[in-house]
């Protein structure tokens, strides 16, 4: 088995997600000369032991510069998929055969273009609604997705009949809405963690995985394990998300994270 699991706020945490006094946690991440996310010191002592057993597999909406802001307790994981399945890497580099099935699955899905211009509609409404708030920031993965980063205060005025207009509109167009924290996701549907994982299952020879998540960008990943965990925070569970075979922590926080990290342990070395 593998062990396939998202990161943002299921393995690593920002201050406000982690729901715990920073000092006493374990700093893997830096940006822009600041340490911006944690995990508990028994997580980071099992994710070594995740990284060393070979058949862990890191899954991010994250872009592959992004992810490598990630410090490990050694050597990084040999395969980490990025991009929300766009991007597969082996050994920290793009594989070239993955990216061109990718673009294959996508084709059918509405122009990036309009989804980006869409977005920009939001931030400009956004930036109305909220006087004195900084314009949101509007990015593109070239060929892939688009997301929204929030500025303070405008992630209320998002949520409720905002968001489900635009959730709407998009699912019309192909894509999925995501609200993570701050960013907020329009993401092609063929785009998904699961196949990227499937591909990595094949490569490797392994008999499945399991896989732990907490936004409905990982729903797909977390229904197609043998197992699944997902934290008893995030998206999934203010959106009252439940599946049969995906059971929920005891604990919150980086604790939940601590938690799926023991459990992902366990479950490679059965």
């Amino acid at each position: 088995m593998l062990a396939a699991s998202d990161l943002d706020q299921t393995l690593v945490f920002s201050a406000r997600s982690a729901q715990a006094d920073v000092t006493g946690l374990v700093e893997v991440e830096e940006y822009r000369g600041q340490n911006i996310s944690w995990v508990t010191p028994l997580a980071w002592k099992l994710l070594g032991e995740l990284v060393a057993s070979g058949r862990f597999v890191p899954v991010t909406t994250r872009t592959p510069e992004q992810y490598a802001r990630i410090r490990w307790p050694s050597a990084a994981p040999r395969y980490a998929i990025c991009a929300n399945g766009g991007v597969l890497l082996h050994e920290g580099a793009a594989d070239a055969a993955w990216t061109a099935t990718v673009r294959e699955r996508l084709a059918g899905c509405a122009p990036l273009a309009d989804v980006h211009a869409e977005l920009r509609r939001l931030a400009a409404a956004l930036v109305a609604a909220v006087p004195g708030s900084e314009d949101p920031a509007v990015r593109v993965v070239p060929d892939l997705f688009a997301y929204v980063v929030l500025r303070e205060g405008q992630r209320p005025e998002l949520e409720g009949s905002r968001l489900g207009d635009l959730t709407v509109l998009l699912d019309g167009w192909g894509y999925t809405v995501s609200l993570q924290g701050r960013k907020l996701y329009a993401v092609p549907r063929p785009l998904t963690k699961s196949a990227a994982v499937a591909e990595v299952v094949s490569r490797c020879g392994a008999d499945g995985f399991v896989s732990a998540g907490d936004s409905l960008l990982d729903v797909d990943l977390l229904v197609a394990a043998h197992q699944a965990r997902r934290p008893r925070h995030g998206e999934l569970l203010r959106a009252g998300w439940e599946h049969a075979g995906v059971e929920l922590t005891g604990g919150v926080g980086a604790a939940a994270g601590e938690e799926i990290a023991q459990w992902l342990l366990t479950r490679v070395q059965d």
